[in-house]
C-alpha cells in the first residue's frame, strides 16, 4: 500500500499510559534533552540541564477570585546552607494564573539533589509585581526521587499599608542587608556570609547573621509593627565586620515598624526614620 492508504494501516489505537510509566517517559525525555544539549550544544560552564520533576498541587485556603492578569509562580530551592541566599533549581510560571488549584510541575538538575540536602518549594501568585498569594509555611521535598511531590498552600495576604507595594513574602525570604541608617552596606566578597535575616513561619523568631556572628530573636508582628526582642549571637571576633555588625544588631533591637516595596524591606525606628533597608536575595543555579 501506498500514501493514505499505508498510513492508515500501520497506526495503532490510543492507549493512555498508567501513571508511573507516563512520569518514567517524562523522566526519559527529559535526559535525552540533557545529552542532546551537553553533546551537540556544548554545555561547558551552563547551569546542567533539568532531567527531573518535581509535581503537586497549589492550594489556596480561602476562595479567592483573582483577576485575569494574575501570574502563578512555584520554585523549588536548595535552602541546605541557612547563611546563604537559597539556590533556585528549578521555577513554574503560569501566565495567566487562572483561578486556584494551581497543578505544580516543576523541571530540575537531578544531580544538583544531594542526599544530606534541603529543599523547599514555594508559590507565589502576583499582579504587576505586587504580592497576592504566597506559602507562608515550609514544605519540604521528599528525599526520594519516587516521591517528590509537594502539596502547598497559598494565603492571601491581609490588606495593610505595610505590604500593599510587597513584591515577595515577608516570612521565610532571605533579605540581605543594603543599607544601614543611610550608608550603603556593600555586598559581601565570594563565599563571605552576608548581613541578613529570615522571619521563621513556624514559630516568632528571626534568625540570621551580622555578617561574622549568627543571631537569633523574637518577633512580634502586628500590622505594621514589627519589633524584635532577646536578640542573642555568638561571640566571635570579627577584626573587620565588628563595629559594624554592633550597630546592625543595636538597629534591630530599635525597630519598630516595617514597610515592603517590591523586592525591598525597611524597618523604622520610633519616629519612623529608616534604620535599615534589606533586599530579598536568590542564588542562580551554576
Amino acid at each position: 500500500m501506498h500514501g493514505a492508504d499505508a498510513f492508515t494501516t500501520r497506526m495503532r489505537p490510543y492507549r493512555p499510559l498508567p501513571a508511573g510509566r507516563l512520569h518514567g517517559a517524562v523522566t526519559s525525555r527529559l535526559s535525552v534533552v540533557a545529552l542532546c544539549c551537553s553533546l551537540l550544544l556544548g554545555c561547558a560552564g551552563r547551569p546542567p540541564a533539568p532531567d527531573a520533576i518535581v509535581s503537586g498541587v497549589a492550594l489556596a485556603r480561602e476562595r479567592v477570585v483573582l483577576p485575569p492578569e494574575a501570574v502563578f509562580e512555584a520554585t523549588l530551592l536548595d535552602v541546605t546552607h541557612p547563611d546563604m541566599p537559597p539556590v533556585v533549581l528549578g521555577r513554574q510560571r503560569r501566565a495567566p494564573a487562572g483561578q486556584a488549584p494551581y497543578a505544580i510541575w516543576i523541571p530540575y538538575p537531578s544531580s544538583r539533589f544531594v542526599p544530606k540536602g534541603h529543599y523547599e518549594v514555594r508559590a507565589t501568585v502576583t499582579l504587576e509585581g505586587r504580592l497576592l498569594l504566597a506559602t507562608d509555611k515550609r514544605h519540604p521535598v521528599p528525599q526520594d526521587a519516587a516521591f517528590r511531590r509537594v502539596d502547598v498552600q497559598l494565603q492571601r495576604l491581609p490588606p495593610q499599608s505595610a505590604t500593599v507595594d510587597a513584591g515577595v513574602p515577608l516570612v521565610l525570604t532571605y533579605w540581605r542587608l543594603v543599607e544601614m541608617e543611610g550608608e550603603a552596606v556593600a555586598p559581601p566578597g565570594a563565599g563571605a556570609v552576608a548581613p541578613h535575616l529570615v522571619l521563621q513561619a513556624d514559630e516568632a523568631r528571626v534568625t540570621g547573621s551580622g555578617g561574622c556572628n549568627r543571631f537569633l530573636a523574637d518577633y512580634t508582628l502586628q500590622g505594621a509593627r514589627l519589633r524584635f526582642e532577646r536578640l542573642v549571637s555568638n561571640i566571635a571576633l570579627c577584626l573587620q565586620a565588628g563595629g559594624a555588625e554592633g550597630r546592625f544588631f543595636e538597629a534591630l533591637s530599635a525597630v519598630q515598624s516595617f514597610r515592603q516595596q517590591g523586592a525591598q524591606l525597611v524597618l523604622r525606628g520610633s519616629e519612623g526614620q529608616t534604620l535599615l533597608r534589606f533586599e530579598s536575595a536568590e542564588t542562580r543555579l551554576d
